[in-house]
């Protein structure tokens, strides 16, 4: 067997959506009861790492809304899907206050083996704002200053994983990964965590060389968008290799045999030094059923897999 995890944030159900339309009195019950569920899902899907499911979350980047001279700008598109984000503008240059604001957005319930996601420091310039850096790689190299802050606040707390997610990194045709390199570094020197950036929304193949020189202990591909025939020419003996299996673009529910043949082809070309499996992005964009069910799925996929 391999290990296993999941990233990004989870859908609400039919029930909560319409609690928090109405902001009815049991409110705040609703959401710890979907967040007890899901955390149990996970755990008896035996993944190796667990992650709390953001149900509170409006988007990936808004628990950085609190931070000093940070503000709520105007909604933005995420790529090309249905839904939104609120587009922080840093209107300082001084944002960075100690750490704390993805783990006290982070349920306390979470089991040792957890891991969390937070954006990579490239991707979140690319999608936000800043009034006090007259040039991006300025912006990016703060953000990761401030994310490290953040990374440091939650590997002390336990979280072993720590998954940056990247989505601009394969959405975008032009990627400066020398700035790309700069900003992980930053995030990840001396770190005493795993750190493995995630690539979604694009494929990457003509980028996988370059994502493998970045100083981070793994990779993450959707396999929807990156094809696996383009990963298995590269050799990740020194990384991490997490293949995003199940699917979040639809609510077909994978067959755990086909899903484990093709993730033990993978590893046997590519022969990862660890090897995750996990979801190819957001479980949000289908409804909680089926989420529940690619959770299930995934847990055996990883049971099945040949370790490497």
């Amino acid at each position: 067997m391999i290990s296993s995890y999941t990233f990004g944030i989870y859908p609400r159900s039919e029930e909560l959506i319409e609690a928090t339309r109405k902001n009815t009195e049991n409110l705040a019950s609703l959401f710890q009861s979907e967040t007890d569920g899901y955390i149990s899902a996970q755990k008896n899907a035996n993944l190796g790492f667990v992650s709390d499911p953001l149900l509170k979350w409006d988007d990936i980047y808004r628990p950085f809304s609190n931070l000093e001279s940070v503000n709520l700008s105007s909604l933005n598109r995420i790529y090309e899907m249905n839904t939104f984000y609120r587009i922080l503008s840093f209107d300082g240059p001084d944002f960075i206050n100690g750490g704390n604001n993805v783990q006290s957005n982070l349920d306390s319930s979470l089991p040792k083996n957890k891991t969390v996601a937070i954006p990579e420091p490239f991707t979140f310039a690319e999608r936000h704002t800043s009034k006090a850096f007259k040039t991006k790689e300025e912006f990016t190299i703060n953000l990761a200053k401030m994310l490290r802050a953040e990374i440091d606040s939650l590997v002390e707390s336990g979280f072993e994983i720590i998954q940056l997610l990247a989505p601009s990194i394969a959405y975008n045709k032009e990627v400066d990964f020398g700035v790309v390199s700069d900003a992980l570094k930053v995030m990840t020197d001396g770190l005493k965590a795993k750190t493995i950036l995630h690539t979604y929304f694009g494929d990457v193949s003509a980028k996988i060389e370059s994502l493998l020189e970045l100083p981070v202990s793994g990779l993450g591909f959707d396999i929807t968008t990156t094809p696996a025939s383009s990963i298995e020419k590269h050799n990740f003996s020194d990384k991490i290799l997490t293949v995003g299996i199940t699917n979040s673009f639809n609510t077909a529910i994978e067959k755990p045999q086909e899903c484990i043949n093709q993730v033990d082809e993978i590893n046997a070309k590519t022969k990862p030094k660890e090897s995750y499996v996990s979801n190819n992005f957001d479980l949000e964009y289908i409804p909680k059923e089926f989420a529940m069910d690619k959770i299930s799925v995934l847990g055996e996929i990883a049971r099945g897999a040949k370790d490497v």
